[in-house]
């Protein structure tokens, strides 16, 4: 605790001997060495009672369970993602899903085309206007 070597000892105890005097030193050392236990004991009693407060034998078992429980979890979670992939299909298939292009385009001229001649041969009010292909020109006039 403290760095206190043999000089020092030595120097103290010259030090009591001169000021208490030789008559009195022996029942100042007694004292002195009471104090000293007594307090080693209130510290040792102190330092006991921490140690049973914060149990840390305890601390260290459920620590240890924690780490269990979570190595468990980890398993868990693993064969979980293993399961998961098993079940997908292998990665190439599936980029192709995704990059697939469509088999036909929604608007598809041809089809167009046709319904605005069975449309022009049921209705023969239709003007000429209706069956040209100059649609953008048609969407600009109406305004919704």
């Amino acid at each position: 605790m403290f760095d206190v070597g043999f000089w020092e000892i030595l120097f103290i105890l010259v030090l009591a001997l001169v000021i208490i005097g030789p008559e009195r030193l022996p029942g100042a050392a007694r004292k002195a060495g009471f104090f000293v236990g007594k307090a080693r004991r209130y510290i040792e009693g102190v330092r006991s009672e921490v140690e049973s407060e914060l149990n840390v034998g305890e601390f260290k078992r459920m620590l240890h369970n924690q780490e269990v429980q979570i190595n468990e979890l980890q398993q868990q979670i693993k064969s979980g993602v293993d399961e998961v992939k098993a079940d997908l299909p292998n990665p190439s298939s599936a980029m192709d899903v995704l990059n697939d292009t469509p088999s036909h385009s929604f608007y598809d001229e041809s089809d167009d085309t046709e319904k605005s001649l069975e449309a022009a041969s049921a209705n023969p009010a239709v003007s000429a206007d209706m069956l040209s292909k100059d649609k953008p020109a048609k969407d600009a006039g109406s305004d919704k």
